[in-house]
């Protein structure tokens, strides 16, 4: 009798827990940008899931030329839970050199490295957008980084930077050159 209790308090607990988890499509979470409450709402759990992989077809290393430089991008799957939301996303590395050199290198950053971009988002296009700040972050480098996948076996990728240029107090020396496109480049999934 005392098994099949606990049996029964087991499934109670479970199935209210269940019950108080919200699950978001990855592919509906551009809707609630700028809404009041944002994914949370008056919800206490929000899981933002990837139901339909769409996330696959980001993922792997990318390269492309643009500008005279050369660009490797690196783009892995994460799922994250801070015990509100919980949420599959995207991580996005990568690598700019040029006639001289490494320009730039996030490939070796932890997870948790400001210049690894993340705090990202589908949008309505299903493209995933990312969150961008970059080393002179006070000067404005920083914006959104688009990304596309497409072609026929989804080998190509649009990438670019929509700048935000916001300049903080602490930027003495003007605006910063913009190390990412600020116009569509291709990068071709290796």
């Amino acid at each position: 009798m005392k098994k099949i209790i606990l049996a029964i308090a087991f499934c109670s607990l479970s199935a209210i827990s269940c019950s108080a988890q919200h699950i978001i499509p990855l592919e509906d979470t551009y809707t609630y940008i700028g809404s009041e409450g944002g994914l949370l709402g008056d919800r206490d759990y929000v899981y933002v899931k990837d139901v339909n992989n769409l996330r696959d077809k980001f993922v792997g290393t990318w390269k492309g030329l643009y500008d005279l430089k050369s660009y490797e991008v690196v783009i892995t799957p994460r799922t994250t839970d801070d015990g509100e939301l919980k949420e599959d996303e995207l991580l996005l590395r990568y690598k700019i050199t040029d006639i001289n050199g490494v320009v730039e290198n996030t490939l070796n950053l932890p997870d948790d490295s400001p210049f690894v971009l993340k705090n990202g988002y589908m949008n309505e296009s299903q493209g995933y957008v990312f969150s961008y700040i970059g080393r002179d972050v006070a000067c404005g480098q920083n914006g959104w980084v688009f990304t596309q996948v497409y072609g026929d076996n989804k080998e190509k990728l649009q990438f670019f930077l929509s700048v935000e240029g916001e300049n903080y107090p602490e930027c003495t020396t003007g605006a910063a050159v913009q190390i990412l496109p600020t116009e569509s480049m291709e990068l071709i999934k290796q």
